[in-house]
């Protein structure tokens, strides 16, 4: 949970991913094994190794398109707020954002096990509309979200 905060009795919790390398630091380091690679790969093309050059070139196509791929989801985030009767879950996904409001009297909180490692997987439902959340917290994080969403839903 990146941040959460209180103002008179509103609640709002946002998280985001851990995004560890900057945009412009992306670039430096996709130009820096670049530049290794290549540097490498021409060395033993050089020797008569030849077949070693488009190998490094595939492997700088894959590294550029998994780059493109986290630069794609960089911005992503998710937020809850509480405010008297409403409930807001917005999330933003590869720059599209969407909000889900819900009354909070009739709001629950649901709780799976999902996935191979046992990651929870956490949803708003309503009156058969769910929207998950939770993507971008660790398990215990996530417990803890939980505890305090079901307490403040109930506690109005």
């Amino acid at each position: 949970m990146n941040h959460a905060e209180e103002a008179q009795g509103a609640f709002h919790v946002f998280s985001s991913r851990n995004d560890s390398l900057s945009p412009k630091g992306r670039r430096i380091f996709f130009v820096s094994m670049l530049a290794v690679s290549l540097t490498v790969a021409t060395a033993w093309a050089l020797q008569g190794a030849w077949y070693v050059l488009p190998f490094a070139l595939i492997e700088m196509v894959v590294l550029s398109g998994a780059l493109v791929i986290v630069e794609r989801h960089a911005d992503d985030c998710e937020s809850i707020s509480i405010d008297g009767d409403r409930v807001l879950v917005e999330r933003r996904e590869r720059g599209r954002v969407s909000r889900h409001c819900f009354d909070r009297h009739w709001v629950h909180v649901v709780v799976r096990e999902s996935g191979k490692y046992g990651q929870y997987g956490l949803a708003m439902r309503s009156h058969g509309r769910e929207v998950c959340f939770g993507a971008f917290l660790s398990d215990e994080q996530r417990r803890h979200l939980v505890a305090e969403l079901r307490k403040r839903l109930r506690d109005y």
